[in-house]
């Protein structure tokens, strides 16, 4: 009798998570802001917003420091922001710590590799192509590619359909209540990184495993999957 191995997946989140995406989003941030007002845009409070797509990042800083804008020049403001960022996208980002390793060890073994961001599906293929990482992941949902996405279930559910891949073999690994919410709402367990830009956290919502470096994601799978 031929014993078949179960599929297993795990389902990363991008900014924050693999990448330190961080540097290049502010910086285009603060290039697009002060052609509108003379104002510094404070690197530790804008990482906050990081993580729920463009709009909510510019719109987040904007409000932070106290400017108000028409909705016209808002989205004026959003496509502007888009296109620097996509110029200078790789330009001061980096890798963390261990992420290729880690990749290796999952490919090694066998692992199903995805993408679920908030970051426009465009921009999340650049990003990854520059890092020459894109060939670990079968598929690239981003902000944009769904009608809905996280913390909305429809992005991981999709991935989830598209491998034909059951909640208890799936991993979601995030940065954010975002990516814990998503997790949660799809009956999925969640790993959550402390280093990257972590927004708050809500009562009752608590990542599955909380961890310091990427390679802690190998002994929660050997333990738990």
């Amino acid at each position: 009798m031929i014993k078949r191995t179960r599929q297993k997946m795990v389902v990363f989140d991008l900014d924050g998570t693999l990448i330190d995406t961080a540097p290049d989003l502010i910086a285009s941030a603060r290039e697009v802001i002060s052609e509108i007002i003379d104002v510094e845009i404070d690197s530790e409070t804008s990482r906050r917003f990081i993580g729920k797509g463009g709009e909510y990042f510019i719109k987040k800083n904007l409000e932070f420091n106290n400017i108000n804008l028409d909705q016209s020049k808002i989205e004026k403001l959003i496509s502007q922001f888009l296109l620097i960022y996509e110029k200078n996208i790789s330009n001061k980002s980096s890798l963390y710590p261990n992420a290729i390793r880690t990749l290796n060890w999952l490919k090694d073994n066998g692992y199903i590799l995805n993408i679920c961001t908030n970051k426009p599906e465009k921009l999340a293929k650049i990003i990854l192509e520059d890092f020459s990482i894109i060939s670990y992941f079968d598929e690239i949902i981003g902000g944009d590619t769904l009608a809905q996405n996280k913390p909305n279930p429809l992005p991981l559910l999709t991935i989830m359909q598209n491998h034909n891949i059951k909640p208890l073999n799936t991993i979601m690994v995030g940065d954010t209540t975002t990516d814990i919410l998503t997790a949660k709402n799809c009956n999925v367990r969640s790993v959550c990184v402390d280093f990257g830009y972590f927004d708050g956290k809500i009562p009752g919502v608590e990542a599955d495993f909380l961890i310091s470096d990427l390679f802690e994601i190998r002994e929660i799978l050997l333990q738990n999957y």
